[in-house]
């Protein structure tokens, strides 16, 4: 899959806009139109509510034209590229539009694969840039994310405030607060996504928290798929600037990345010593999506984590260690065990429903740790136990509870007689075989038994490469071999090794070698498939 880049079309004759959109595959350059505007000045609004990464622009418009828009747009976004249209051959445009940066210069009528040449360059440098920004990035902030990770696990010794000083950190504040960011979808970036894909993706949605943080906030990689903020300020309207924080970044972020995101806000706190009470407040916020699905953001209320604490004798441990065990005939006792002290006893539905769901949040994050799928196994449940507290009986409620528990028992019995290293050895066998075959993590995980999203993580543990990354690889090592062993051209080598387009084989060749297949060819001579890979 290619990273896509956000392109911006700017004409007053709409059926240029319209053409413009039509004559190409934007998506196999690596591009998606994400709006139109009919002169420069409305190209400029457009650009700053999108942000995109090309601009391609007429010449003459009114109001503002085209050299005067790759003007304000070098001002505001160097970083944007922009691709002049003109339907006049001067070399005077040509040369002002050089002057401010434009990236290319082509004339009307456009012709198509002119178009695709020069999208092709763009991207090029488009994505030279992200990468050498990413790495500069990443440099920077490496020891940032070392020093806030120990502080999040109350990991430093002696005076916090002292010891953050190295790293740029700033705890000399009244208030303290941890914001923590889930990425909705990062499951279907290990189905779907290259490594360098999900790198981006991260980096994108790193950029637009950044930018929506409050003065004071500090911005780290707590894991692959969660982002922490250490917020810190002055007393006055300190919570509220925080939730107004996450209010903003779970609204941006399907705006400008396409993605969704869930945040969970901890509880504020006024020494730098308590920032890890902070952490854990803000991650047992986020466990409430589990309850309220639709919500994307959670402000953790101690007032809800002590109502389930009244007196109730109510102790789930037992039920969960037969589940651990795997042990059935265990379980029956203990769910019934555990609903035993309600028999009788007045309780208010809304404390009895979040003292169950206490429970089944419990049950939700076992079933991760042991990879299973969750979603699945509680598909519809919340609306039955909502049934069964407004009209069933306690005998109805030990049925569903135990109804519950008891894949869940059998799943992690199953799991724990499982050999992983073999299976991930006889996975890495089925890949050799069936290399060109059309192959992903969802159909391997059909074929092996195994949760998806888990062989994605499992995967990149066993091989250190993230799974698509793989594939690519092995396909190119493939590729290599017949380029020096055989004369076909590049185009049918890309079928052989897999690849159902020849741009997406030239690109991904391109990444792996440095060259394309034809400078490969050219550049070795015809050795043994073992020589071609050295």
């Amino acid at each position: 899959m290619t990273t896509m880049f956000k392109a911006l079309i700017v004409d007053d004759e709409p059926h240029i806009r319209k053409g413009l959109r039509t004559i190409i595959e934007w998506e196999r350059y690596g591009f998606t139109v994400v709006g139109e505007a009919a002169d420069g000045a409305d190209a400029l609004d457009a650009a700053g509510e999108r942000r995109p990464d090309l601009v391609i622009t007429d010449v003459r418009m009114p109001r503002m034209n085209g050299i005067e828009l790759a003007r304000e747009l070098r001002g505001r976004s160097p970083a944007t590229q922009v691709l002049m249209l003109s339907g006049y051959n001067e070399f005077a445009y040509a040369k002002e539009a050089l002057q401010h940066g434009v990236s290319d210069y082509l004339l009307k009528p456009v012709d198509p694969d002119e178009l695709g040449r020069s999208l092709g360059r763009v991207y090029d440098r488009l994505w030279g840039s992200l990468q050498q920004q990413m790495k500069e990035n990443e440099q920077a902030g490496k020891l940032r994310d070392f020093f806030l990770g120990k502080l999040m696990r109350g990991e430093i010794y002696g005076d916090p405030v002292a010891a953050a000083g190295p790293y740029g950190v700033n705890l000399q504040a009244e208030r303290f607060a941890v914001m923590v960011v889930s990425i909705d979808r990062y499951g279907d970036f290990l189905l779907s996504l290259p490594g360098e894909e999900i790198g981006w993706k991260r980096y994108a949605i790193g950029n637009v928290i950044a930018e929506l943080l409050p003065p004071g906030s500090y911005l780290f990689d707590l894991s692959e798929q969660r982002f922490g903020v250490l917020l810190t300020g002055a007393a006055e309207r300190f919570e509220e600037a925080g939730k107004a924080a996450a209010d903003a970044i779970a609204r941006q972020m399907p705006r400008f990345v396409k993605e969704e995101v869930t945040v969970g806000l901890g509880e504020t706190v006024r020494s730098p010593n308590a920032i890890r009470h902070a952490c854990r407040t803000a991650l047992q916020a986020l466990e409430y999506k589990f309850l309220v699905d639709t919500e994307r953001v959670f402000v953790y209320a101690p007032e809800e984590q002590s109502a389930a604490r009244q007196d109730i004798a109510w102790d789930d441990a037992g039920l969960l260690l037969a589940i651990r065990d795997g042990e059935e005939e265990r379980l029956r006792a203990e769910t019934t065990r555990l609903l035993a002290p309600l028999e009788g006893r007045y309780m208010s539905r809304e404390l009895l429903k979040y003292t169950l769901m206490s429970t089944l949040l419990r049950l939700a994050k076992l079933t991760e740790e042991f990879h299973g799928e969750w979603q699945s196994l509680y598909a519809g449940k919340f609306g039955e136990l909502e049934r069964i507290l407004e009209r069933g009986a306690m005998k109805q409620l030990d049925a569903f509870l135990y109804g519950l528990a008891l894949p869940l028992c059998r799943h992690v019995a199953t799991v724990r007689t499982r050999v992983m290293d073999s299976r991930v050895r006889d996975i890495l066998a089925h890949i050799e075989q069936h290399y060109a075959s059309e192959l992903n993590l969802k159909e391997l995980s059909r074929l092996f038994y195994i949760n998806p999203v888990y062989l994605g993580q499992l995967f990149k543990k066993e091989t250190g490469e993230y799974f698509n990354d793989f594939i690519n690889k092995l396909r190119i090592e493939h590729a290599c071999r017949l380029l020096l062993d055989t004369s076909l051209a590049a185009a049918e080598i890309a079928e052989k090794v897999g690849y159902k387009y020849v741009d997406h084989f030239y690109r991904q060749f391109k990444t792996a070698r440095g060259m394309n297949p034809g400078e490969f060819r050219r550049s070795r001579p015809a050795v043994g498939a073992k020589d071609a890979l050295i």
